[in-house]
């Protein structure tokens, strides 16, 4: 749509590059201006010495918050072999005692998807991933209730498959495993969407290198 008094086209779509190159072709020859919010795919890497109760905390809220709804979401848990096991039965638990109900409620993590395509949408994301060798961890499933309500999803997948290099907008958590910090980094540039990303670790070395020109 396009503001009258500014004449700056506002576009909203997912697909980061995708739908960015395309419009800087039907806006760059007339020298015009974008305003773009596109897609992202975020992943948070967590080393093995990374402080799990602080990871945890991190994780569950950017990866529930919203119910999955915003672009800044995290879909991508990239997490160091040694501590894989801890993190995900740690997470499990965390997940079992998310509110789940009025977004309005000061209480309430998590709220409903906005209709029913979206659920319509969780559902086939889910049901791909297995397809692909996912295993679901936790969750899964719409709620039966009123309302558009699923279930915070963790799904451990064994590469950085087809679903997911997609967004999808919903609270599903891919988990990858790696060895290596440039195996992990490796996994969070290995997408076509960038918006945002992080690490936990008290290694300064490592952050300093997600942080550089060729980490993150």
């Amino acid at each position: 749509r396009m503001l009258a008094d500014t004449r700056i086209p506002l576009i909203s779509a997912t697909g980061s590059t995708r739908m960015g190159r395309r419009m800087t072709g039907v806006v760059g020859p007339r020298m015009g201006r974008m305003i773009l919010e596109l897609g992202g795919n975020n992943a948070i890497i967590v080393l093995d010495d990374a402080d799990l109760d602080l990871a945890v905390r991190a994780v569950t809220f950017a990866a529930c918050g919203t119910a999955g709804q915003r672009c800044t979401t995290t879909r991508r848990l990239v997490v160091q072999k040694g501590v894989a096991a801890t993190m995900v039965e740690r997470l499990k638990k965390v997940y079992a005692s998310i509110t789940i109900g009025d977004p309005l409620d000061p209480g309430t993590l998590m709220g409903p998807l906005v209709d029913e395509h979206a659920v319509a949408d969780y559902q086939k994301a889910l049901a791909q991933a297995q397809a692909e060798g996912g295993t679901i961890l936790y969750g899964g499933k719409k709620l039966a209730r009123p309302g558009h309500f699923v279930e915070p999803t963790i799904v451990r997948m064994p590469s950085q498959s087809g679903i997911v290099q997609e967004e999808t907008f919903a609270p599903i958590l891919y988990l990858l495993e790696y060895d290596g910090l440039d195996e992990a980094i490796a996994l969070q540039n290995g997408v076509p969407q960038g918006l945002s990303s992080s690490i936990f670790t008290r290694n300064l070395l490592e952050a300093e290198t997600f942080l550089s020109a060729g980490g993150s």
